[in-house]
C-alpha cells in the first residue's frame, strides 16, 4: 500500500480548484465570444439575435454567480464592497455557528445513542485488539525502558518509601495481630503448638538432667563438717535423689499434661491465649506499644534502604523483561489473544459489556460534547481570516466554481426564453 502525505492532498486539491476555475472562466469568454459574433453577424443573419439574447444572459448569470462565489471568499476586485468576503470577516460568528450546528445535530443524546446501539462496540474493540496484538506487544516492550528511563529513580524510591509509610501508618498492629492469634489458634490449631513446647521441654529437662543435679547439689544447705565429720559426701546422693524426684514430677506432669486433653495446665494455657486475643484487639496499652513498635520501624535507616532496593529490583526486571531475547513480547501477546478469547466465550458478559461501554460512552460525550463545540469555535478563531477563507476554497472552491459555470448556461437559456418572449408579444 503506497503511502500518501497530506501534501499530496493539497496540491490535488489545488490542481483541481484551478482547473474547474479556468473551465468557468473560458467559459465566461466564449459567451463573450458569442455575443460580440451574434452582435456583428446579425444585420445580415437576424436569427443570430437568438444566439446575442442567449450569450448576453450567459454574461449576465456568470458574473452574477462569479461576484457571489468570490464574495464569500474575498473582496472582489480587492474592493470594500459591503456584505463581501464574508468568511474572513465573519469567522468568529460562522466558528460558533458551526460549533454549535455540530453539537446540536451531531452530539446531541439521542443521536450519539442510537448510533451507539447500532454498533457492537465489544466485537469492534476484541476484533482490532487480535489483528493489533502483535503491534501492541512489540509497542508496549519498547515502551517498558523508555519508561524507566524517563523515571527519576529518586523519586520513585522516595514514592515506595511514601507508600510503604503509609501502609505502616494505616496497620493496626495490636488488633491485626490478635486478629491472626485468633486464626492461628481457631479450632484448636494451638493445641499443637503446645504438644511440641511440651515434648521438647521433657527432651531439654532429660537431657540436661546432669546439669541440673550439679546446680541443686551447690544449693543443697548441707555444712562441709559437723563435729569433725565430713558432710561433703552426703551432698551428691542427696542432690541426685533430689533431682530424680523433681525431675521425674515434672516429667510426670508433662506427659499428663500432654496426655490430658483437660488437664488445668491445658485450660490456662488456652485461657491465657483467649486472653491475649483479647487484649491485642481492645487494649489501649497494646494498641499504644503497636504504634511505638511502627513509630521504631519506620524511623530505622533500612526502611529507607529497602524501598530504594525494591526500586532497584523492579527497574533491573523491567529492563530485562524488555529485551527482545526475553520473550516477553510473545508473553504479552498471548495475552493479549486469551484475555480476547476468554471475553468471546462468554456472550452474556460481552452483552453487558457492551450496554455498559455505550451507556459510558454516551454519557462522556453527553458531559463533554460543548466542548467539541468551544474546540471548533476556538481553532477557527485562532485562524487567520484570510487563511480559513483559504482553507474552506480549497475544500469547496471547485465545487462553488460549477456555480459559476450553471449560472453561465442556465442564464443563457433564461435570456433565449425572454427572447422568445419578446417575439411573441
Amino acid at each position: 500500500m503506497n503511502d500518501v502525505s497530506p501534501s499530496s492532498f493539497v496540491v490535488a486539491k489545488q490542481r483541481r480548484l484551478s482547473r474547474t476555475k479556468a473551465v468557468a472562466s473560458a467559459l465566461f469568454l466564449l459567451m463573450v465570444a458569442l455575443f460580440f459574433v451574434a452582435r456583428l453577424g446579425q444585420p445580415a443573419v437576424p436569427a443570430l439575435s437568438w444566439l446575442q439574447a442567449f450569450a448576453e444572459a450567459a454574461m449576465v448569470g456568470a458574473l452574477a454567480d462569479w461576484f457571489a462565489v468570490v464574495a464569500l471568499f474575498r473582496h472582489p476586485f480587492g474592493l470594500p464592497i459591503p456584505h463581501t468576503a464574508i468568511l474572513p470577516t465573519r469567522k468568529n460568528e460562522i466558528a460558533k455557528t458551526l460549533g454549535t450546528f455540530v453539537v446540536e445535530n451531531f452530539l446531541s443524546e439521542e443521536v450519539v445513542r442510537k448510533r451507539l446501539g447500532q454498533m457492537n462496540l465489544v466485537v469492534l474493540g476484541l476484533g482490532w485488539v487480535k489483528s493489533a496484538a502483535p503491534i501492541l506487544a512489540e509497542n508496549l516492550c519498547r515502551m517498558v525502558p523508555r519508561l524507566v528511563q524517563s523515571l527519576n529513580h529518586e523519586e520513585m524510591s522516595g514514592l515506595i518509601q511514601a507508600q510503604l509509610e503509609r501502609q505502616i501508618y494505616a496497620l493496626p498492629i495490636a488488633p491485626l495481630g490478635g486478629r491472626i492469634l485468633e486464626i492461628l489458634t481457631a479450632g484448636g490449631k494451638h493445641e499443637v503448638l503446645l504438644d511440641e513446647v511440651l515434648q521438647q521441654a521433657g527432651r531439654l529437662i532429660a537431657e540436661h538432667q546432669q546439669a541440673i543435679q550439679q546446680s541443686i547439689e551447690k544449693e543443697v544447705p548441707l555444712p562441709e563438717d559437723v563435729l569433725g565429720i565430713s558432710l561433703k559426701g552426703f551432698k551428691e546422693p542427696i542432690a541426685e535423689w533430689i533431682a530424680d524426684k523433681l525431675i521425674g514430677k515434672v516429667q510426670e506432669l508433662l506427659r499428663s499434661a500432654g496426655t490430658d486433653r483437660e488437664h488445668p495446665v491445658r485450660r490456662r494455657f488456652a485461657a491465657r491465649v483467649a486472653q491475649l486475643v483479647a487484649e491485642l484487639k481492645t487494649s489501649p496499652e497494646y494498641a499504644a506499644k503497636g504504634e511505638e513498635l511502627k513509630r521504631e520501624l519506620l524511623s530505622n535507616a533500612g526502611v529507607r534502604s529497602y524501598a530504594a532496593n525494591i526500586w532497584a529490583e523492579i527497574r533491573l526486571w523491567l529492563e530485562k523483561a524488555a529485551r527482545p531475547d526475553s520473550g516477553l513480547q510473545e508473553k504479552v501477546e498471548k495475552m493479549l489473544f486469551e484475555g480476547v478469547a476468554t471475553i468471546e466465550e462468554d456472550p452474556a458478559f460481552m452483552d453487558r459489556l457492551n450496554v455498559w461501554l455505550r451507556s459510558a460512552l454516551a454519557g462522556i460525550v453527553e458531559k463533554h460534547r460543548h466542548s467539541f463545540g468551544h474546540m471548533i469555535e476556538e481553532r477557527m478563531a485562532a485562524w487567520d481570516g484570510r487563511e480559513m477563507s483559504e482553507k474552506l476554497e480549497l475544500e469547496v472552491g471547485a465545487d462553488l466554481q460549477f456555480i459559476r459555470i450553471n449560472g453561465t448556461l442556465i442564464g443563457g437559456l433564461v435570456g433565449v426564453l425572454i427572447h422568445a418572449i419578446s417575439i411573441f408579444l
